[in-house]
């Protein structure tokens, strides 16, 4: 019987994530995977092909908070106040499609019902038109990934709420994302290289652009451990409901334990 594997992996740091995601798209364990974790020390991540020139390197050591590459495309993530997933499908899976939109969308409702079962009733999935990618990365806001949305988004109010990746790999698919639960993914634009006047106007415009379970349910900072723990047991409940297979906990062993180290020197800036 088909079955997926959930990982809480919990907190760890920016290159122990992307080599956990890269050891098991790699090396799967014939059965799909969707992980759930959270980083420290704080962490930006890079698009595949994203130039680390748009980033100030110097301003990130001194505050503390790492840089790291990711598998997937699209733009820098500031990875702090959220809770990240990962979901790997490998090619042998009745779920796996070659449509990257109809594994994108099925993802993307399991995450909106997790999020529902968790208080954030405005969750939705949003199917927009696709932004003209082409047009996006001449602009400077091209740099932040939740300056634009794209199609089967998840969104509360209008404003987007999680920000997803995908990537086809050898044998598998690998799709991960940040569901925004405070505020801090505002401050990435403190470390892009641009004027502060620009920082300003961008801050402003991703603010208008993205939402947070923070604003959306009025909690404080000190609660969002609470509602870690809630959204992770309640997107285990809906991964159950909406792919309509068991759902069995995966801790991670020692032989993954060091292919992850091992992996972690390709995820260094």
């Amino acid at each position: 019987m088909s079955e997926i594997l959930f990982i809480d992996s919990g907190v760890n740091t920016g290159r122990f994530n992307m080599a956990c995601d890269y050891h098991f798209a790699r090396n799967g364990l014939n059965a799909p995977i969707f992980r759930v974790y959270r980083w420290k020390p704080y962490c930006i991540s890079l698009g595949y092909h994203q130039k680390i020139e748009e980033i100030d390197r110097e301003k990130l050591t001194e505050s503390g908070i790492d840089i790291v590459r990711r598998e997937t495309g699209g733009r820098a993530v500031y990875h702090a106040d959220e809770l990240t997933y990962s979901m790997i499908i490998p090619q042998n899976s009745e779920f796996y499609s070659d449509s990257i939109m109809e594994v994108y969308n099925r993802i993307s409702t399991a995450l909106v019902d997790g999020l529902k079962r968790s208080g954030v009733e405005m969750a939705e999935l949003e199917r927009g038109e696709a932004p003209d990618f082409k047009g996006l990365y001449k602009e400077k806001l091209s740099s932040i990934c939740f300056s634009s949305t794209s199609t089967f988004e998840v969104v509360a109010g209008g404003k987007k709420l999680v920000g997803s990746a995908q990537k086809r790999m050898k044998g598998a698919v690998l799709q991960h994302g940040s569901m925004l639960v405070g505020n801090r993914h505002l401050d990435l634009i403190d470390y892009l290289n641009i004027s502060d006047k620009l920082k300003s106007r961008f801050k402003e415009q991703v603010g208008y652009k993205t939402t947070t379970v923070e604003n959306l349910l009025n909690i404080r900072e000190d609660q969002f451990n609470e509602f870690y723990v809630k959204l992770t047991d309640n997107l285990k409940l809906a991964i159950k409901e909406i792919f309509g297979v068991p759902v069995i906990d995966y801790y991670l062993t020692e032989s993954d334990r060091d292919s992850i180290k091992n992996s972690e020197q390709y995820f260094v800036e």
